[in-house]
């Protein structure tokens, strides 16, 4: 049964790594061919079995795939007024641009989705409320996201959550029709934005109240930051989200509780043994903690273990733990097929699983303190070894410090802070929550130093398949002291460790446009330096390039070139310094508030024409600003120009130039001509003229613009332009990030959304 279930799952994660949905009846025909045959050979009826699975699941995900899909925005219907009514999902989420809220509607034009994603440019996020039903003029788009290496896909997120459309909220056509909906969700809601509100409101102005509220009910938007960078930096962000440990914690504490009252009452034993009521309120505490939680794949896995648990314990029944962890896989896949897409998924069940393995068949009848040390240890011992590929290879980083900032903050959050804050929030004195509050405080002092300490591996995102041996690897050295054979597989680590890249040639450079939407980042990278141009906007850059530059394996960069001073091409900077080291900035100056704190500041150069330098063998030129400071007062005409050029062809950024700025380089005679021009302002009608196209001559334009963008980058008459010039013309919102390498023997063009094509693309 164990089997069958994960070729069931292996069917589903195939699915959703499809560029294409495939026919349903292939996986059909499989699954009822294969339980035929198993049905008459019993010979074979094992891996038979195993086969009708996998073609079930690969079934089940493409007829789910194919449902969700249609449920999605038609395009007819993108960026239209739209008068719709529904009831506000969930709390409202600050952010830089207006809150965000989850709308579920219940009138609309036909082809509206019943759960879409807004946003609200012109009302703070207080004036919203969970359960609120209103009458809403919208903005709409299809679900779309960046894509870029290294990156997070929103996208994939998107269809996961079963929101159909994005979009924004009119500013004056809204009317609220009912304070309070009276719908079974909207009182969850409601529920838990009350909550939310009594713990601020108990704890004003304290600088971890936001963490409180997330140990709660799961709302994390209240942390900052900075907290965040302190929990990824020691390895502790799963404590300060709702994990399987809390609902265990939660549904452990109500067990008991119910079984030591329910002994109390003959009467009640009579009518129910206490061990089958404590059962029942374990598994409704942790239901009820986990709806509140917002249900995640964490909370999930640990609720479908314990109903499991619970079932085989009121039935008299004996199942190993592993059926128990197979079982609650299987079941978390059958509801939510996307969730093998998320990285919580795989951390925590591969990350249980491991503890689970190295635990089997080591429970002694001694239960001394010795023997639940050592035991302790080996869970932390697994824990860390478990999660250690698939931090690698999702995330690119290992804070190396997490052992003893585990070792530290496991039992203080789990097992005090959180029962305080749980307790706390319907304690009226809110001296429970103030406790909390001191504690939380207290452990993340202890642990600070670790932090600073900065103990972290980085390296460059490993093949995929590389995964493979690193399990074994990982389940070999989880073995038993004395099992042979343990040192010497930790060489199945080493390429996911130390993973090899094939070295640029003398001569060759590469390119990466990103995709960071209404903005631009460009990374340059020659065999042994990297440039980066511009870092995108706070949003989209600061989210994009990090990742991406991990990715890369990139730890320092040789030059910060920040064209000129608008957030669409310095917002995300001050998180590209945090996250990698800097030799020096070229081009604009940031400003103090737009610095990390703790880093050191780089030394600043203000870009002018006639600035070169030479790197293995690739030229860098700069053509713009002139050294008479530009145009005063206008920040797009002094943006740098910079032309790089090989033995494999030239590649010219512009920034944000207008045709005045154009027709000036045009009239030096400078060698403009490039095989690769990032277009001018994002493809707007106030730059790219004839004369500095036919200059420049580029074999390939490339417009970075913002999906759907209300500029309308870029301008249709300005794609035109370059098509009639011979241009091919990529655009980021439809091609995502764009790598460039410049070779002698010619120029190779990839996008991101080709190389990483699945289905919801």
């Amino acid at each position: 049964m164990r089997l069958v279930i994960i070729a069931f799952v292996a069917g589903v994660v195939w699915l959703q790594f499809q560029a294409a949905l495939p026919p349903l009846w292939p996986g059909l025909l499989l699954a009822a061919v294969a339980a035929a045959c198993a049905w008459r050979q019993p010979r074979w009826r094992i891996g038979l079995c195993l086969l009708a699975a996998l073609g079930l699941g690969a079934s089940y995900a493409t007829l789910r795939a194919d449902i969700r899909l249609a449920q999605q925005l038609p395009g007819s219907l993108e960026l239209k007024p739209l008068q719709i009514e529904g009831v506000v999902a969930g709390l409202p989420q600050p952010s830089q641009y207006g809150p965000r809220l989850r709308f579920a509607v219940d009138q609309a034009p036909p082809g509206v989705p019943a759960l879409l994603l807004l946003n609200d440019y012109a009302r703070p996020a207080q004036d919203w409320h969970a359960g609120e039903r209103w009458r809403l003029t919208v903005r709409l788009k299809r679900p779309h996201g960046s894509l870029n290496p290294g990156s997070f896909d929103y996208q994939a997120w998107l269809l996961g959550e079963g929101i159909g459309a994005t979009g924004s909220i009119a500013k004056r056509h809204r009317s609220l029709l009912d304070a309070h909906d009276q719908g079974p969700g909207s009182l969850l809601h409601r529920s838990r934005a009350w909550l939310a509100q009594r713990i601020q409101q108990q704890l004003p102005e304290q600088p971890f109240a936001g963490v409180i509220v997330a140990l709660v009910i799961g709302e994390q938007s209240g942390i900052s930051q900075d907290q965040w960078r302190l929990f990824r930096q020691t390895g502790i962000t799963h404590l300060v989200s709702i994990s399987g440990l809390h609902v265990t914690l939660v549904a452990g504490l109500l067990g008991a509780t119910v079984g030591w009252l329910w002994r109390r009452s003959a009467r009640l034993t009579l009518q129910l043994p206490a061990r089958k009521a404590a059962l029942i309120a374990a598994v409704a505490g942790a239901l009820a903690y986990s709806v509140l939680a917002g249900f995640s794949v964490p909370t999930q896995r640990t609720l479908y273990m314990l109903v499991v648990a619970a079932i085989a314990l009121a039935s008299h029944r004996a199942l190993s733990i592993s059926t128990i962890w197979t079982l609650a896989l299987g079941t978390t896949v059958l509801l939510d097929p996307w969730s093998v897409l998320s990285a919580g998924f795989w951390l925590s069940y591969l990350t249980v699983g491991a503890m689970l393995w190295a635990l089997s068949g080591r429970h002694g009848h001694s239960q001394g303190w010795r023997q639940r040390l050592l035991q302790w240890g080996a869970v932390q011992w697994a824990a860390t070894l478990g999660s250690l590929p698939l931090l690698l290879l999702l995330f690119q980083q290992l804070p190396l410090a997490s052992p003893l900032a585990n070792a530290i903050a496991i039992p203080l959050i789990s097992s005090v802070v959180t029962p305080l804050s749980l307790l706390g929030a319907l304690d009226p004195t809110g001296l429970l929550l103030q406790l909390a509050h001191w504690l939380l405080t207290q452990t993340l002092w202890l642990i600070s130093p670790l932090a600073e300490s900065r103990l972290q591996w980085t390296q460059a995102a490993p093949a995929g398949w590389l995964i493979l041996p690193a399990a074994l690897a990982t389940a070999l050295l989880l073995l038993p002291r004395g099992a042979p054979g343990k040192l010497a597989c930790c060489a199945l680590l080493l390429p996911l460790l130390l993973p090899l890249h094939q070295a640029m040639p003398q001569g060759h450079f590469r390119a990466t446009v990103y995709d960071v939407g209404q903005g631009l980042a460009v990374l340059v990278e020659t065999p042994r330096h990297a440039l980066l141009f511009d870092t995108g906007p706070e949003g989209g850059g600061g989210r994009t390039v990090p990742s991406a530059l991990r990715a890369s394996g990139i730890k320092m960069l040789d030059a910060l070139v920040l064209s000129h001073d608008d957030g669409d091409h310095t917002g995300g900077a001050a998180l590209v310094l945090q996250e990698v080291g800097v030799n020096r900035i070229v081009g604009t100056a940031l400003a103090a508030n737009k610095l990390p704190a703790g880093r050191p500041i780089p030394p600043h150069l203000p870009c002018r024409a006639g600035q070169q330098w030479v790197w293995d063998g690739i030229r860098f030129a700069m053509l713009h600003p002139q050294t008479d400071g530009g145009m005063a007062g206008d920040d797009n005409a002094n943006s740098c120009v910079l032309r790089i050029s090989g033995p494999g062809g030239s590649l010219l950024l512009p920034g944000d130039i207008g045709m005045k700025e154009e027709a000036l380089l045009v009239g030096q005679a400078q060698n403009l001509t490039a095989d690769v021009l990032v277009i001018p302002h994002h493809g707007s009608d106030t730059a790219s003229s004839p004369a500095f196209i036919d200059a420049v001559s580029p074999r390939l334009a490339i417009a970075t613009a913002g999906y759907r963008n209300h500029f309308r980058h870029p301008r249709p008459a300005v794609v035109a332009r370059y098509q009639a010039a011979g241009a091919k013309v990529l655009r980021s919102d439809v091609d995502g990030a764009v790598r460039l390498d410049f070779a002698p023997d010619g120029l190779a063009v990839n996008s991101w959304r080709e190389i990483k094509r699945r289905y919801w693309h």
